[in-house]
């Protein structure tokens, strides 16, 4: 980390030199921190740490945005901060913060400056978009996914979202309802796990050939369904 300060700054931004020092031994070289004195534009960098981002030494002027912002009656009625994105001579991308410094009057009298290099926190957010985007035929929202140990873990948590879903449990049900949770359990591709049926069978208080002529009658209804459609849609 590189630091230096003027002597001749305002008297009021002396304490300030040593938070530029302080801050860019807490952000690292990726950080550059300038104060700036506005009572000297011309010159007004007073106090540098890690100026190798934007190439400014001490004494240098205020850039063109600074003195746009100096000028603002946005930024001149503003006592936070203010930050935005800004790309230096070389094209290097930096996000910049810009705090006013005031004194006892409420008069501008400097400006504390924070540019963060972003080219690398750049590439990891290419890459962390990467990661997380998904297919056209994808899942738009992260599914809650349950993960089991056992086969009976799945059993048991798909039979509680079932329960939740139904407001009670599934020996309470009507024969139509026990039907309609069959539908929704094929659909899930729960009966393709080994001892799907029984569990279930257990869970209605029906027998499993119960559960077999829910899941036949289920299926001539789809079948038939689906006929109708391609049927329709043949004529159309």
């Amino acid at each position: 980390m590189s630091f230096d300060s003027l002597p001749d700054m305002h008297p009021q931004l002396r304490p300030y030199a040593q938070i530029v020092k302080g801050l860019a031994e807490i952000f690292g070289d990726d950080c550059e921190i300038l104060l700036h004195d506005v009572s000297r534009l011309e010159r007004s960098i007073v106090a540098c740490a890690n100026g190798h981002l934007t190439g400014r030494p001490l004494g240098s002027p205020m850039s063109v945005y600074g003195l746009e912002l100096l000028n603002s009656e946005k930024f001149s009625d503003c006592n936070t901060t203010y930050t935005y994105m800004a790309r230096t001579n070389s094209g290097a991308l930096i996000k910049c913060g810009v705090i006013s410094l005031r004194d006892e009057a409420g008069q501008m009298i400097g400006l504390l400056c924070v540019h963060f290099d972003a080219a690398r926190a750049q590439v990891a957010k290419q890459f962390i978009d990467r990661f997380f985007s998904v297919s056209a035929n994808s899942e738009p929202e992260p599914v809650n996914e349950f993960f089991g140990l056992e086969i009976e873990d799945i059993f048991k948590n798909t039979m509680q979202e079932v329960k939740i879903a139904r407001g009670k449990p599934l020996r309470e049900l009507s024969k139509s309802e026990k039907k309609e949770v069959v539908r929704s359990l094929i659909d899930k591709g729960f009966f393709m796990m080994k001892g799907a049926v029984d569990y279930v069978a257990g869970e209605m208080g029906n027998s499993k050939f119960t559960v077999y002529a829910y899941m036949r009658e289920v299926e001539k209804e789809t079948a038939a369904s689906k006929k109708t459609g391609e049927e329709g849609g043949a004529g159309a």
